[in-house]
């Protein structure tokens, strides 16, 4: 089995793993009295500033690469666009929710999701680092 084939199958239980832990800790952090009630620091509205770039660059990553242009099948081995375009989509949600309820779950909830966020593009600079690596150029 070939590495791309073990990121295929194991990427969306991976995800569903790091957002059900998110939402536990999310969860379990509100439990303490809050300190302050202003939700318009700097620092709320640039986790959901961050958000909103990360969704972008994905959805414009995958309009670009012709991802959603084409379709998905469930028996293509690139299960990571799916995962990334359905982890983007709840992320974004999460902000415009916040931005209508503003609680402190909700923001513990983006803090966590900002984490995974970063997460992946550490992975992905990961994945293009060893393709950089070990590529070799075909002779003809």
């Amino acid at each position: 089995m070939e590495f791309s084939e073990i990121l295929a199958v194991g990427m969306p239980a991976i995800v569903t793993v790091m957002v059900a832990v998110a939402l536990i800790h999310s969860w379990a952090a509100t439990r303490s009295p809050a300190p302050n009630k202003r939700w318009l620091r700097p620092g709320v509205i640039t986790v959901c500033l961050l958000h909103l770039l990360f969704a972008g660059g994905a959805y414009r990553h995958l309009i670009a690469g012709g991802w959603l242009n084409t379709g998905y099948h469930w028996n293509d081995p690139n299960d990571f666009n799916l995962v990334l375009a359905v982890f983007e989509a709840l992320c974004s949600l999460v902000v415009i929710v916040f931005t209508v309820v503003r609680n402190r779950f909700l923001f513990k909830l983006l803090v966590d999701l900002l984490l995974i966020q970063l997460l992946f593009v550490v992975g992905l600079l990961i994945l293009l680092l060893i393709f950089f690596l070990t590529w070799k150029p075909k002779m003809f």
